[in-house]
């Protein structure tokens, strides 16, 4: 069931919203990157929210869900309408689901939380998850270094490119969507055969700044790196992208936990990780 969200402040010109009500537990997973149901992250989906049902938890997702989401008329094909389908499972069944927008698919909204019962927050989320305030977010608004894709960010999140996505018809946005997925790996390929590496991690003082909305913890995602630490504001996790191996996180009485997903609704221990590697705080 879509939850209303109450707007409290933007934070490095990410808008945060604030939950009505916390959870005791809660699954958390990021950049899943889906781009077909055959996929082996979609199975360890599928067992992250029925472990999130058995623990009555809330379940959220940080962002990326999809390799590419280009239009609203894409959720009733392919890997968008089997991914609402087992959410919508999920929510018929009574299950809170949040889904945060990610760098990929930003454009998700009103058809996809029809479609799935998720409350899709276009922002970031503050919540108290087992008694911890929190604030849960993509993650890219920490990277303040990369300023090519801030440039890009605020003009793809405009309200014209708002207003193309809602117009297009489905084969063109299946078309975009395709182009987007070989651009992504191509930009990848870049970043890791070279270049400055360090424009593409978050900085100390980015991650700090979240702590200003009475947040104690911070989680986020889209770094595609497992860390964990402690920052003068409270602590900061990091999920890795589920992607990889289905490793999230579990919140509940013994705090907040690395664990493994597995298709058949288990979860496995997974070791937890050092600090992140920030990179260097941009000059006051």
């Amino acid at each position: 069931m879509n939850e209303t969200l109450r707007r409290t402040g933007s934070m490095l010109g990410t808008p945060v919203f604030v939950a009505a009500t916390g959870a005791a537990r809660a699954v958390l997973i990021s950049d899943l990157h889906l781009q077909t149901a055959a996929d082996a992250a979609f199975r360890h989906m599928r067992g992250a929210l029925q472990v999130a049902r058995q623990q009555q938890a809330v379940c959220v997702l940080l962002g990326d869900v999809f390799d590419s989401f280009a239009s609203p008329r894409q959720v009733t094909v392919g890997v968008w309408a089997a991914v609402a389908a087992v959410l919508a499972e999920f929510t018929a069944a009574g299950g809170r689901l949040f889904v945060l927008h990610g760098n990929r698919d930003f454009l998700l909204g009103a058809s996809f939380a029809a479609a799935s019962g998720a409350t899709v927050v276009p922002g970031a989320l503050q919540i108290e998850l087992a008694g911890v305030p929190t604030l849960l977010a993509h993650g890219d608004e920490f990277c303040v270094r990369d300023v090519p894709y801030l440039r890009a960010k605020k003009l793809l999140r405009s309200r014209f490119v708002k207003w193309l996505s809602d117009t297009l018809p489905r084969r063109a946005a299946l078309a975009i969507a395709d182009r987007a997925r070989a651009r992504s790996r191509r930009s990848v390929a870049r970043g890791v055969m070279g270049g400055d590496q360090l424009r593409f991690l978050p900085t100390a003082a980015a991650v700090g700044s979240a702590f200003a909305f009475g947040a104690q913890q911070v989680v986020f995602g889209h770094i595609h790196r497992h860390a964990r630490g402690v920052l003068p504001g409270g602590g900061y996790a990091v999920l890795p992208a589920f992607d990889a191996a289905g490793v999230g996180f579990v919140v509940g009485p013994q705090g907040l936990v690395s664990v493994q997903f597995t298709a058949e609704a288990g979860v496995e221990p997974v070791a937890e990780p050092g600090p992140c590697p920030f990179g260097p705080d941009l000059p006051a």
